[in-house]
């Protein structure tokens, strides 16, 4: 799990210290504070290897078209687009200190031959280049420097790419997942994460989850049709099934987050908006189920939320294991933004006073 936290010079941060992130971690605060883009920082540290994590970042927000230059992916993740200043993000993973700091390089050139590495695919070239790049080095506990080189080929302008002197390999693969409030998750990817439930016969896991929601459901299939493949729901009564998604927001959000609990152990999901798609009455259950699946496979879930409803809700269905809980507000004060923590039996006193804690 992830605990402390600390951000330079991403985004809107100058500086944000985060203390004590707990199992399940609720992010509120007032618009445009960073909620969003706390999550996407830590998501940054998590996803080092993949070529499009920032591209995938934008894509979360909506903007679907961007022009695949280094200067245009990367500008906007330093902060008041000051790259020439480093980002750094620090946190502390399971009990181990851990950081990455990225960093823009105007005259990028790799020694031949190098190792370009595209997803799961690793590629040879004795091709020099002389090319701006974003330079991502990895440090842990035990001193060892891995730096990942992010730049934008000039013969091949389709993706990305990622190429490292060093073995990528040895920056620990991160189980995480990033639920956006504005995307839609990848139907195939939720298919295959509950295929493998359903290989082990736990797809009743998923199938109880969701019956929050609707307890009509019956049970849950894979429906492949040409390339594309659809987890169904069945409801009672109903002669066929139908595809989760036609079944709303709700039954769609809650499906990605069991799958992603119930198929990884051990998995970091970021989510934000949790409320979205749910009314406010099955919250408190929603949580309580949240906590039993995250506590059982030992995964941690970092959310944000507008919603008094939510936390109250969060308040109620975590009551038999407060300790897991945490609360952070994020304030701004001009340019400066700041965390306040906040655990269990402190919201509860707030609640019960009034205070304004959103």
């Amino acid at each position: 799990m992830i605990t402390d936290v600390l951000i330079r010079n991403f985004k809107c941060f100058k500086s944000l210290t985060v203390p004590e992130l707990g199992r399940i971690t609720l992010i509120s605060g007032r618009n445009n504070v960073g909620k969003t883009a706390l999550l996407e920082a830590l998501f940054l540290f998590l996803d080092q290897r993949n070529p499009t994590t920032v591209l995938n970042q934008y894509s979360r927000r909506g903007i679907k078209q961007i022009t695949l230059t280094t200067e245009a992916i990367w500008d906007p993740i330093f902060c008041d687009y000051a790259k020439d200043k480093k980002i750094l993000i620090s946190l502390t993973k399971n009990g181990n200190p851990e950081q990455i700091t990225v960093r823009f390089n105007r005259e990028f050139a790799p020694p031949p031959p190098m190792t370009v590495q595209t997803g799961e695919q690793q590629i040879s070239t004795d091709e020099e280049l002389t090319i701006v790049a974003v330079e991502i080095e990895y440090a842990a506990k035990s001193g060892e420097k891995i730096i990942l080189s992010h730049f934008c080929d000039p013969n091949n302008r389709n993706l990305p790419t990622v190429v490292s002197k060093t073995i990528p390999s040895k920056i620990p693969l991160q189980l995480a997942s990033f639920l956006s409030s504005k995307e839609h998750n990848p139907p195939n990817e939720i298919a295959n994460q509950f295929g493998k439930l359903a290989q082990q016969d736990r797809e009743n896991e998923a199938v109880e989850f969701l019956r929050i929601i609707e307890p009509r459901l019956e049970n849950l299939k894979i429906i492949t049709e040409g390339p594309n493949s659809l987890v169904h729901g069945k409801l009672k009564g109903d002669m066929h099934t139908r595809p989760i998604n036609f079944m709303g927001e709700g039954m769609e959000k809650l499906l990605a987050l069991i799958v992603a609990i119930t198929h990884s152990p051990n998995r970091i999901i970021l989510l934000d908006e949790m409320e979205n798609g749910l009314h406010y009455s099955i919250l408190p259950k929603i949580w309580e189920a949240l906590g039993k699946a995250l506590r059982k496979y030992d995964c941690q879930l970092i959310t944000t939320t507008h919603s008094y409803e939510c936390l109250r809700a969060a308040h109620e269905g975590l009551s038999e294991m407060p300790e897991d809980f945490r609360y952070i507000r994020l304030h701004r004060k001009d340019d400066d933004i700041s965390a306040k923590l906040s655990n269990y039996d402190m919201i509860g006193t707030a609640m019960k006073t009034n205070l304004e804690v959103r």
